[in-house]
């Protein structure tokens, strides 16, 4: 029998890579495919709720009462409407929550532990990170089984892969020795652009079989979804980015079931 509870962080120290799409959409993804999925949002900016229809304002528990008041995380999971996922959304209203947030979060290991009584209720847990190396993101890669690590095809974001890299050997090292990373996923591919193919080209014969066959293109569906409350699967499940997606997702389980997560 596999494995349950393969916790996924989808992370990087750079913001606008498609970190937060690449969780909803796989999640949805993997969903889809039949795979229990919860995915938690780290990220204070709410985004994983705000793909689900939720408004921040209106979620009665979420992640700020995990992570500052103790509450188990059993009670802050709510349906996303879809079959076989479930999510755990941010809901951080004030500068004031957001720095009580970043504060208890501080001891790097937390949400590993809140994460424990749920794990082997799913397939996947989804976790998006903030796009930085704070105390949230530190948390989720200690809880993590692997990473996926989003990248464009742009020259600030490969010198941003090289650093962060460094920073998760340093975190296996000291905090999570069994944490794998589970691919480095190219995002907003643009096939037209010679230099977006140089740089995959490039990716692939410097780090080999760390990069996902998959590749995120540049897609109007994938970037309009957001604005209608969903992933894009639930938004035009035809267009090729959710096809993208659903084909990230197969590699996914294709990985769970060879053991490489």
């Amino acid at each position: 029998m596999l494995p349950m509870g393969n916790v996924i962080a989808i992370s990087s120290q750079k913001g606008g890579v498609g970190k937060t799409t690449t969780a909803i959409n796989l999640a949805t993804s993997l969903a889809i495919f039949e795979q229990t999925v919860l995915i938690i949002d780290l990220d204070p900016q709410g985004s994983v709720g705000i793909s689900f229809h939720l408004d921040e304002y209106n979620v009665k528990f979420g992640l700020y009462e995990v992570i500052v008041k103790n509450l188990p995380l059993a009670h802050t999971i709510l349906n996303s409407g879809l079959d076989y996922l479930d999510l755990v959304p941010a809901n951080i209203h004030s500068e004031e929550q957001e720095i009580e947030l970043y504060g208890k979060a501080l001891k790097l290991d937390l949400l590993k532990t809140i994460i424990a009584p749920v794990k082997n209720g799913y397939d996947f847990i989804i976790v998006d990170c903030p796009p930085n190396l704070g105390s949230m993101t530190l948390n989720g890669l200690v809880a993590a089984d692997a990473v996926i690590i989003p990248v464009v095809s742009e020259y600030y974001s490969m010198k941003a892969l090289g650093k962060f890299l460094n920073t998760l050997k340093n975190i296996s090292k000291k905090y999570n020795p069994h944490l794998k990373i589970a691919g480095i996923l190219v995002t907003m591919f643009d096939k037209r652009i010679k230099k977006h193919k140089e740089i995959v080209e490039y990716l692939r014969t410097t780090f080999r079989e760390l990069v996902f066959d998959t590749v995120i293109p540049r897609n109007s569906k994938v970037a309009e979804a957001p604005s209608f409350g969903k992933p894009v699967l639930l938004h035009s499940i035809k267009s090729e980015g959710a096809i993208s997606y659903l084909k990230l997702a197969e590699e996914i389980m294709k990985k769970k079931i060879e053991n490489k997560l």
